[in-house]
Formats: structure tokens, sequence, C-alpha cells
């Protein structure tokens, strides 16, 4: 073998490792993008966890008597009496601390029951909740007569009211509180209330995600929602709804998933393609 023969076999030689190693590190990098996109992917979905929330505060704003209160009684009104006089509730959920802020809601649910309905031809009604603009106040009062327990009892200092927010502060923009100033013309979440002994379930709705996801982001802004009936000039459509008071309020069911941050994801991947290459160069 001469040595122009050596030459052009080692040339051969040489040739073949480098392909060998250039077809090695393309495998390394594309089985670490592989592991890296799965990783990615799985990260940015997130875990599943679910949260149940028991009502934080609640009130009724009382047409009949606007300047009375039921914040500390076991039970809340809403709907239409005989008489043609109007109640709204107030609820409040305090998510501070329960839910990471960066999670991404995925379904939410509120359940109540009812406690109380007229004696004499109640009528059914949908319900509904509106998101609520304004801050408001639950005090301690209850019902001054237990015959009477839709009139409620003489407010005190921070109980939300017919005219007042807050008792003998700021009050609503309207009585009884102005759609589109002190709560949301949209509806977030509605259902039909049959009577005493009821479970009354709100359903996940893409209005109410949008809701929580807000309050989620913007704790400050979070002052509940309002339960009206949507037949308002129908009579005998006034409910009562066990209160936090009761110790079975009403229940907020919260689906969500924790959705990492990007650093979190870049240095993840850096981890993982570090690791793959590693292996394969052992």
């Amino acid at each position: 073998m001469n040595a122009s023969d050596v030459a052009s076999q080692g040339g051969i030689h040489t040739q073949f490792g480098r392909n060998s190693f250039h077809r090695l590190t393309a495998q390394v990098l594309s089985c670490a993008l592989l592991a890296l996109s799965a990783l990615c992917l799985g990260l940015s979905i997130g875990r599943a966890e679910s949260v149940a929330l028991g009502v934080s505060a609640d009130a009724t704003l009382l047409q009949t008597a606007p300047d009375n209160a039921l914040g500390g009684a076991v039970f809340f009104n809403a709907g239409t009496t005989a008489l043609g006089d109007l109640n709204r509730a107030l609820l409040y959920f305090d998510l501070t601390g329960l839910i990471p802020a960066n999670a991404q809601v995925t379904s939410v649910s509120l359940s109540m029951d009812v406690v109380r309905q007229p004696t004499v031809d109640s009528a059914s009604s949908l319900f509904s909740l509106r998101r609520v603009f304004a801050s408001w106040g639950e005090g301690t009062t209850i019902e001054e007569d237990p015959e009477k327990p839709g009139k409620g009892g003489p407010a005190q200092i921070g109980d939300a009211t017919w005219n007042h927010r807050s008792h003998n502060g700021t009050e609503w923009f309207s009585p009884g509180g102005a759609a589109g100033v002190d709560f949301s013309t949209e509806i977030s979440s509605a259902t039909v209330v049959f009577g005493q002994g009821d479970l009354v379930m709100f359903d996940s709705t893409p209005q109410m995600l949008s809701d929580v996801q807000f309050w989620l982001q913007h704790p400050e802004l979070n002052f509940g929602w309002m339960l009206k009936t949507e037949a308002e000039t129908q009579s005998r459509t006034a409910r009562s709804f066990a209160s936090r008071e009761s110790g079975f309020g009403p229940t907020l069911l919260i689906d969500f998933v924790v959705v990492p941050e990007p650093t979190t994801l870049w240095f993840a991947g850096l981890a993982v393609v570090g690791v793959w290459l590693a292996r394969r160069c052992r």
C-alpha cells in the first residue's frame, strides 16, 4: 500500500468520523428539542385545581324598609314581595390568598339554599347574578320582628341598605342600586328559582368566568355580585336564602389551572437540553 492509498483511506475514515459526529449531534439536538417541547407543553397546560369558597359577606336591600338591613340574619332576601316591593341581595367572596394570581379560571358555579317563600301563590322566576361595581357593607343587623322578617331591622353603621351602600355613608347612585353604575347590565349567570328546600345552582358561563378572573387580577375591585329576579314587576317571586350566618350559606366552586411564568419555562427548557447533552456525551 503506497502513501497515497493510506492518505486516501485516512481521508475516508476522517470523513466518516465527521459524518457520524454530525449525525449524533443532530440526533441529540432533535431528542432534546422534542423533550423540551413536551415539557413546555406540559408546563403551559399547568396543573388543574379546585377550591370551594363559602360566602364572605351577604346583605339584603329592602325597598319596603329602605333604611333597614339584614346583614346579621341567618338568611338574605331577593325577589318581589306580594305587595310588589323589591328585594335585592349582595354576595361577596374573598379570593385573597386562595388562588394564585397567575391562575387561569376554567369553571365557576354558585350554589345556595332556598329557606323561605311566600305562603300563598308563590311564583317561580328567573334570578340573575350581576357584577357589582361599588363597595358595600355587611353589618350585624337582624330582623326586628320575627313575624315580619322581610322588613329587617334598623340599620347599624356599615350596613348596606336600599338607600346606602354603607349606612349613613355613601348612597347608591339611585335607591336599590342603578344598572350600569352600581351593578352591571350584563347577566353573569341565571337560573330559575322555585321553592323552599331547593338547591339553587348558577352554572358556569363565559361572563361568570370573566368576573372571577377579573377579581383575581384586580382584588381591589372585587365587590361581588347582586342577586335579583329578572321579573321584578311580578309579585310573589321573593325568596329567602340561607346566609353565611346560618352555617350553610352560598358556596362558590372555582376550577382553575396554574400557568407557570415564561421564565420558568425557559429555565426548564435549558435544563432539559443540558441533561440530554450530558447523557449523550458520556
